[in-house]
């Protein structure tokens, strides 16, 4: 009798988390795409250096928002290495490095604040010409972080 009476506390359980699971924030987790299209004609390869977003699928990165580059190496045209700050504006901000090789790389970001807070991204870098670059990825938004 004690096996049925444990059975059904297990199942009632089971039961009672799946109707529940609809209303949690599952999104959280599971990974978006990600496009953002910037430009960087303002960039001097002197720290700081900053590039601008043009387009960005993504609102809480919208067109207007600056990329600062922080270092260590900026001014190599044939190599980046550097920390990467996305800043909103009013303490909207995401930390990140980027590298590249050439015209092609990698940006990752892992942690944020403000509208940005648990902000994580992964992106492939993309010359387009000119000024103009493209990261195209995907981010989540853990806000537990």
């Amino acid at each position: 009798m004690r096996s049925v009476s444990s059975l059904l506390v297990v199942t009632g359980t089971m039961f009672a988390l799946a109707l529940l699971a609809p209303s949690l924030p599952a999104a959280a987790d599971s990974p978006h795409p990600i496009l953002i299209n910037k430009e960087c004609h303002e960039f001097t390869g002197n720290v700081p250096s900053f590039c601008t977003i043009t387009d960005s699928n993504f609102s809480a990165i919208p067109a207007g928002t600056k990329v600062f580059y922080w270092g260590p190496e900026i001014s190599d045209p044939d190599y980046t290495s550097s920390v990467v700050i996305i800043n909103t504006g009013r303490g909207n901000r995401a930390t990140g490095y980027c590298s590249l090789l050439g015209q092609v790389g990698t940006c990752s970001f892992w942690e944020g604040t403000g509208t940005l807070r648990g902000f994580h991204a992964a992106f492939q870098v993309t010359y387009d010409g000119g000024p103009n670059y493209t990261w195209t990825g995907t981010y989540r938004l853990d806000k537990n972080r």
